[in-house]
């Protein structure tokens, strides 16, 4: 049984709103391939992050292939199937064709009614023409390790070329998608201090200017843009690096990136929808802040934005966190033993307390136990832990004990069934919950590997 979740995630949310046809215009792609064989070709559009099936057809022995639907959202669609997947640009009419051969796509590769894709392939072959040329000047030179100074001062310059292209192609066509597309890779640039040697100070500038400048490429007031690879790609980037920021400055960030998504309407759902289910169950107190900051002033602020389903379960959540806010008291929930007597609370006079959440067909619920099961050797004097099954199938709960061996475990389950775990913050299968001696809540939604922290600083 894979992990579970009672909230449907952000991300979810959006992806279901995501709507593929407009009624008023159609969508048609030819294609004339050469030197391949009949396949089924899918034609899939990227958005926030995932590639969302438009239409299949069939490439016929003459090498003719056509996608036909109703038109989508100006974006970037990949040709799944076609060796490793090609990607075309679908903007302004979505009625255009290109032949090529499949022995070298990228060179042959010619289109007719599309500009931008005209425009993108040119830029790849004339990528491929400098980066053949400087590996055959290092060829020439007797380079034969990536890391010599001789190579590495050669592409750092190949880059530099290839970023004042993209810049010369942005500047002539600032409104194309397949420009701003190419220019969002693109780094922000940092300035130069006029010191010989960074000190501590200058590296946290530095550090912190990047990140507040980390997504000037990305076009984020282009709708567009959600429908690309780069943008979830760099926004992925963020989201991983929010545990590492000051608390204040990691507030600052956010609202500065919400900021640029203005005028938008899936975009800014789906940068919205991903830092929400990013901080909404995390062991780290601080984002609880977070997550009332980004609810509070850009959902339940913008009703006409969401669904009234995604306002009623963020509510839901916003109550669940309050419930279990770190120092309140968990609840004595109603359980009963291996041997079908009733669980009492005041039994456990351990320092801590920790809650183990789980279902036996669980695969992270399997993968975690045997961890625990060391960890709780190892902290016998100070913890107990209480696992508490979700299944109400005894046998496999009992089967469960005994493969794992959890029996100095205090094992129990809600035999009446009349717990809603999900308002107890259960969410997600395992669910870890660390008490202190008076059942207070000092860790929550933990992960195992994270407890050692909580017992050895305390």
């Amino acid at each position: 049984m894979p992990n579970k979740r009672w909230i449907l995630c952000a991300c979810i949310v959006i992806l279901a709103s995501w709507k593929p046809s407009f009624a008023q215009k159609k969508l048609r792609i030819e294609a004339k391939i050469a030197n391949i064989k009949p396949m089924r070709l899918i034609l899939a559009q990227y958005f926030a992050g995932q590639q969302m099936p438009v239409d299949t057809a069939i490439l016929g022995a003459d090498g003719r292939v056509v996608w036909q639907t109703d038109a989508i959202p100006e974006g970037v669609c990949r040709i799944v199937g076609l060796g490793k997947g090609l990607d075309i640009f679908v903007t302004g009419s979505q009625q255009f064709s290109f032949e090529a051969d499949y022995k070298d796509l990228i060179a042959s590769i010619r289109f007719k009614n599309s500009p931008e894709n005209t425009l993108f392939f040119d830029y790849q072959r004339e990528l491929r023409r400098r980066y053949q040329a400087a590996l055959a000047e290092r060829q020439r030179m007797g380079i034969k390790e990536d890391s010599d100074p001789r190579w590495k001062n050669r592409f750092q310059e190949l880059n530099q070329q290839v970023k004042k292209f993209v810049d010369s192609l942005y500047q002539k066509h600032p409104t194309y998608l397949s420009t701003r597309f190419l220019k969002s890779y693109q780094e922000p640039n940092l300035p130069i201090l006029p010191v010989q040697k960074l000190s501590a100070k200058d590296s946290l500038y530095l550090r912190n200017y990047a990140w507040e400048h980390f997504f000037d490429n990305a076009f984020l007031s282009d709708e567009r843009m959600v429908y690309t690879s780069t943008v979830p790609a760099r926004f992925e980037r963020f989201l991983k690096a929010l545990p590492q920021f000051e608390k204040e400055h990691r507030r600052k960030l956010v609202e500065g990136l919400i900021q640029k998504t203005k005028g938008t309407t899936e975009l800014r759902k789906y940068i919205i929808g991903g830092l929400a289910q990013r901080v909404e169950l995390t062991s780290n107190p601080d984002f609880d802040q977070l997550f009332e900051q980004i609810v509070d002033n850009y959902v339940e602020n913008d009703t006409k934005l969401w669904d009234a389903s995604t306002l009623q379960r963020l509510k839901e959540l916003k109550t669940i966190k309050a419930n279990v806010a770190i120092g309140n008291t968990f609840p004595k929930i109603p359980l009963s033993t291996v041997d079908g007597k009733a669980f009492h609370w005041e039994d456990i006079h351990s320092d801590y307390t920790l809650l183990f959440f789980f279902d036996p067909g669980c695969t992270h619920c399997r993968e975690a136990t045997p961890a625990l099961v060391t960890m709780a050797k190892q902290y016998a004097n100070k913890m107990n832990v209480v696992a508490i099954t979700l299944d109400p199938n005894e046998a496999q709960w009992k089967a469960f004990i005994n493969q794992f061996q959890t029996e100095d475990f205090v094992n129990v389950r809600d035999s009446a069934r009349s717990i809603e775990f999900h308002k107890l913050g259960v969410i997600e299968y395992p669910t870890i919950y660390l008490l202190d001696r008076d059942k207070k809540i000092v860790g929550r939604w933990l992960k195992v590997e994270e407890l050692p922290s909580y017992l050895v600083s305390r």
